[in-house]
């Protein structure tokens, strides 16, 4: 309870900072973001590690090779998500170790080892995502369902806008 009530005092002095002219007003929309992710980052990843024995960052490449169709090059997992190399061939060799991934020839480039989604990973990556999704629904329970439509939209927006500007 006392780190809520700090929080909160810290977020009413930031705002208060913004409004003030002490911080430029650009902060009231890039704080938020960045706190948000810091926390549903932090809680997802106790969360995953208790229930899943995963880390984030083996969720993150689960779900890049789910979406993507089971198979991607490990320049294109590096690409989707946010490793060093170095990091990614150690999340890569938990992985396989597990049985979640493994690794085929690619036909077109003979150097290169594909990254496979197992179906033991298929089923460990929809599981995890649907488990933290239910816990993650808690932090927008403060909005209705048009003000979660209109974020959903807004978050879009900023990030093909982002794509645009890279």
């Amino acid at each position: 309870m006392k780190k809520n009530r700090v929080n909160n005092i810290l977020v009413t002095n930031f705002y208060d900072k913004v409004a003030s002219g002490e911080l430029p007003e650009v902060f009231m929309m890039t704080f938020p973001i960045a706190l948000i992710q810091k926390t549903i980052f932090t809680h997802a990843e106790i969360f995953l590690k208790e229930k899943f024995d995963l880390l984030n960052s083996e969720v993150d490449v689960l779900a890049s090779l789910y979406t993507h169709n089971r198979v991607l090059s490990p320049t294109q997992l590096y690409d989707l998500t946010i490793f060093s190399s170095g990091g990614m061939t150690k999340v890569l060799k938990r992985l396989q170790d597990r049985g979640f991934i493994y690794r085929k020839e690619d036909l077109n480039d003979k150097r290169c080892m594909l990254v496979c989604l197992s179906q033991e990973g298929e089923e460990i990556v929809k599981k995890s995502l649907y488990e933290i999704s239910k816990e993650c629904h808690k932090y927008f329970e403060a909005l209705s369902k048009e003000e979660k439509e209109l974020f959903s939209s807004l978050l879009k927006k900023i990030l093909i806008n982002i794509n645009k500007i890279e």
